[in-house]
């Protein structure tokens, strides 16, 4: 008989923006857990989200709660939940849903997997105090990176030996290189010149994402190469102010924002350097939908990006908050054919080994290791 899994998230969207990667990873992990071993379902502590209509139409139902982050009875809910569909395995994302998960697991029975998708700079302090007292609690946590497992043993108190680092993936199939046809006609939908050098990104329009500092870089970039063009893809709370920063500027005009966009292979076909300038990150979906796209891959030096890319290889790093290190690898890549090619072949190629496949048949794994502790 298959084991009952509940996964249970904060939120599925993020304030401005339509989606987020928690939310496209549940569509890639649900299809792919092996139904004979595993029944998975999904539980959202709020009221339904613009995403949760997105999720439902990929096949994964949503149940809400429709509480509050801080309202008490979500532990009630979460009880009667196991216990009504036999929940064996809590797999539970964001702070509100790990700590009343783990209490609802305590009444349970049920094993508490909590994963972390990233080293939040700016946890609460109140969290810190919650993840001491219901440390013990914690059956199992992955981490999507090393930085990630070391902020859940420093700063979240799981112990060491119950973290195992998971990283994401992608579906690499849906991701590889399309045909140039393609390209050219995404590129034509978003009034890109056919022949134009264009580079950008793909992602939340928020703080974390450092866009700012890409508009800062790309003034120096276009400046220099009279064919370029920036693109920025995605929606979120810093779309007026950050067209606003690139007509102050003056890059508005070669600067496309396409808002949030359903075709990214056929967007990532439509760039030749893919730029990644967050200011913190796990391991962001969006790096491996670009190596596997075979991108020449510009970004920050953080979290998980600087232990998935290596220097000069498979992509260049520059420090955050750095506009002109980034306009200085940009410009680079930008201006030499060969490197954009061997960067991207060598991308691709490393992609390999971040199929989101082998994300849920490890999680699979760790679970069956969970489950044999008894």
């Amino acid at each position: 008989m298959a084991v009952p899994v509940l996964h249970v998230c904060d939120k599925f969207g993020v304030r401005g923006s339509s989606i987020h990667g928690v939310s496209r990873l549940f569509s890639w992990w649900f299809p792919r857990y092996d139904r004979a071993r595993f029944e998975v379902s999904l539980c959202g502590l709020k009221q339904p989200e613009p995403a949760t209509a997105w999720l439902s139409e990929q096949g994964i139902p949503v149940h809400h709660l429709g509480r509050g982050r801080f309202d008490p009875r979500i532990l009630g809910d979460l009880v009667g939940l196991v216990r009504a569909r036999g929940v064996r395995i809590l797999h539970v994302h964001g702070y509100a849903a790990a700590d009343f998960g783990r209490l609802a697991a305590r009444a349970t029975g049920a094993k508490l997997v909590l994963h972390e998708h990233f080293a939040d700079p700016a946890m609460p302090a109140y969290q810190a105090l919650a993840d001491r007292m219901l440390s013990g609690h914690t059956h199992g946590a992955i981490a999507v990176s090393g930085s990630t497992r070391d902020f859940l043993v420093r700063e979240r108190f799981v112990p060491e030996g119950r973290v195992r680092v998971i990283w994401n993936g992608a579906p690499l199939d849906e991701f590889a290189p399309v045909a140039r046809e393609r390209a050219l006609a995404a590129r034509r939908s978003l009034g890109l010149p056919e022949d134009a050098l264009v580079f950008g990104t793909i992602g939340r329009l928020s703080t974390q994402k450092g866009h700012a500092f890409l508009l800062d870089a790309a003034a120096r970039v276009l400046a220099s190469h009279e064919n370029a063009r920036l693109l920025i893809v995605g929606d979120g709370d810093l779309d007026q102010a950050l067209r606003a920063q690139a007509q102050a500027i003056g890059i508005a005009e070669r600067t496309v924002f396409a808002g949030h966009r359903t075709d990214a292979p056929d967007l990532l076909g439509a760039l030749d350097v893919f730029c990644i300038s967050s200011l913190y990150e796990g391991t962001p979906l969006a790096l491996f939908e670009a190596m596997a796209s075979g991108k020449a891959i510009v970004s920050t030096a953080v979290d998980g990006c600087r232990e998935v890319l290596t220097e000069g290889e498979t992509g260049l790093l520059v420090p955050p908050s750095d506009a002109a290190a980034l306009a200085g690898a940009l410009d680079r890549v930008l201006g030499d054919a060969g490197l954009r090619a061997g960067l991207g072949a060598r991308a691709r190629e490393a992609s390999r080994r971040y199929e989101v496949r082998a994300c849920v048949e490890a999680m699979q794994a760790f679970y069956d290791d969970l489950l044999r502790e008894g």
